[in-house]
């Protein structure tokens, strides 16, 4: 049998299988899949409980009042996108990208954010309470009124944020860096403060007198009021107006 032939009869015979082939399967149209791992639109308060989104690009989304309780995010990016309102506690944002993204007034209790950047993104009014937020990147962030209470933020980077007015009682805050950042009438109540850099920051009516470590922590550059709360024996430079 010669080649030619053979290649021939391969032809026909698969020829023969296509045309056997039932037709449905030929002309069915794939279901549309609403949520690809590279989704940029819309979802207005939406339920999103316990979906894996982990690598997903999301970049400029808007999930504005959704609920993310229990998502795992890990490793997502999210630059610029619109997290404001939302309910996502216990929801796993480990290692991902939400820089300049907003998540104003979003409750994330509990939430697993280890080494995830929050650079200059929009966070007032967050509830972070019981968060894991060590290693993280908040550079320039804006976390007015933000409820961290019993959050633990080991060697964080809160370089020239806005934490005004912040509830961080009983939080952890062990060598992260506050550099340049402003904590006027921030509540620092029972927090640990050791090794943590608090240079050029602004204290105006904080409270830092039961601050646990303040001693390991460096305030140059860092300036108070006449009613910032200190510890016994401890003092900065008032604030120039």
């Amino acid at each position: 049998m010669t080649t030619a032939y053979r290649i021939r009869s391969f032809l026909i015979s698969g020829a023969m299988v296509l045309a056997a082939a039932p037709l449905s399967t030929a002309q069915e149209t794939p279901s549309r899949i609403s949520w690809a791992p590279s989704y940029s639109g819309s979802c207005h308060d939406c339920s999103l409980v316990g979906r894996n989104m982990s690598g997903w690009n999301v970049s400029k989304a808007s999930y504005p009042g959704a609920d993310l309780t229990a998502a795992n995010l890990r490793r997502a990016h999210a630059h610029g996108a619109n997290f404001s309102r939302v309910q996502a506690a216990g929801a796993d944002l480990r290692l991902g990208d939400f820089t300049e993204t907003s998540f104003e007034e979003a409750i994330l209790v509990g939430a697993r954010m280890q080494g995830a950047s929050f650079n200059n993104s929009k966070m007032s009014g967050v509830g972070l309470n019981s968060a894991d937020l060590s290693d993280g990147k908040f550079i320039g962030a804006t976390l007015i009124g933000a409820q961290m209470q019993s959050v633990t933020a080991h060697n964080s980077d809160f370089s020239a944020s806005t934490l005004s007015e912040a509830v961080l009682t009983a939080a952890d805050l062990t060598g992260s860096v506050f550099d340049n950042a402003i904590l006027v009438e921030a509540d620092l109540t029972a927090a640990t403060i050791t090794d943590a850099s608090f240079r050029d920051v602004r204290f105006a009516g904080a409270n830092l007198e039961t601050a646990i470590g303040v001693e390991s922590a460096s305030f140059e550059g860092a300036c108070a009021s006449e009613d910032t709360k200190m510890p016994a024996g401890f003092s900065l430079p008032l604030c120039a107006e």
